[in-house]
């Protein structure tokens, strides 16, 4: 009988180490993220559509960041708007964007809207973490942008690359004359600053921000088994739910910065175990930040 007893003792002993040890090799990683915010500046208080705005965005994030310190947030491009005609907006929001202290910043083709000395001039400033893995200067240009961004947090080493499409930064090419600048094969430069990070670093999570679209996402994610996430944008897609293609978790989070994406990535060992997403739209109960609004009403 005591026998037993102490048998059982231990066993439940050892039952609850292994249960802290599990806790021990697990983490847990959050991803927010924004695309295609397309100029838009502030929430329009719309009838049909009551939703987004910097201010909106600047309040979400900051209380996020409180109740979650292990997030990230990124965002895939296309943050300006279409045409030059929003040169002082587009500047404001890039200011805004510079506040919200992401983590890396994809360069999309609306980037170059306003021109390439306008971006040179962003650029230059080095208050967004740009990145850019597929455009190349050509004729002795000067534009320098990091092909990759290499965070840790939580104990992961987490890769970040950033792709655009090459038609989309042709239709700039065109309006603005030679930009001095070529748009290289996604997977080409994918693979080649894959392989460069791996000489370097342990490489626990690889996200590709991609301004190429959600066809091309899908592609990217047959041909290279090595990528984790794809956060797209271009396209303007909209998942409540990620997809997942040869075991890549790809998602977008719609148009105007409407809503904010959220992925919770589950690891174990540094492995990759499970994932969840959901979109929150920013909406008009969310608070306004005061200092995004001054800076909106300059």
């Amino acid at each position: 009988m005591g026998m037993n007893y102490l048998m059982i003792k231990l066993l439940k002993v050892f039952l609850i180490l292994l249960y802290l040890l599990g806790i021990a090799l697990s983490q847990e990683l959050h991803i927010l993220y924004t695309q295609n915010t397309n100029g838009v500046l502030q929430n329009c208080n719309c009838p049909n559509t009551p939703l987004g705005g910097m201010e909106k965005r600047a309040t979400f994030v900051s209380q996020w960041r409180k109740d979650h310190p292990n997030t990230i947030l990124l965002d895939s491009g296309d943050i300006l708007s279409f045409n030059n005609i929003h040169a002082e907006s587009d500047t404001k929001l890039l200011r805004a964007m510079e506040a919200l202290n992401y983590s890396a910043v994809n360069i999309g083709d609306q980037e170059f809207s306003n021109g390439i000395q306008f971006l040179q001039t962003q650029i230059t400033k080095k208050s967004i973490p740009w990145v850019t893995s597929n455009i190349e200067p050509t004729n002795n240009a000067a534009f320098i942008v990091p092909e990759m961004r290499v965070i840790n947090i939580v104990d992961l080493n987490v890769l970040i690359m950033g792709v655009i499409d090459s038609e989309s930064f042709g239709f700039y090419n065109r309006v603005f004359g030679d930009l001095n600048l070529q748009v290289i094969s996604p997977i080409e430069s994918i693979q080649k600053i894959y392989i460069k990070a791996l000489t370097n670093e342990k490489v626990d999570l690889v996200i590709l921000l991609s301004n190429l679209g959600y066809d091309a996402d899908e592609l990217l994610a047959q041909e290279l088994d090595f990528i984790d996430v794809i956060i797209g944008g271009h396209s303007q897609h909209q998942f409540e739910q990620p997809q997942v293609i040869n075991n890549t978790i790809i998602t977008q989070c719609g148009r105007n910065g409407q809503y904010v994406g959220h992925l919770e990535l589950q690891f174990n060992q540094g492995k990759l175990t499970a994932h969840s997403g959901e979109l929150i739209p920013m909406d008009l109960s969310i608070i306004d930040d005061e200092a995004m609004l001054k800076l909106i009403s300059e």
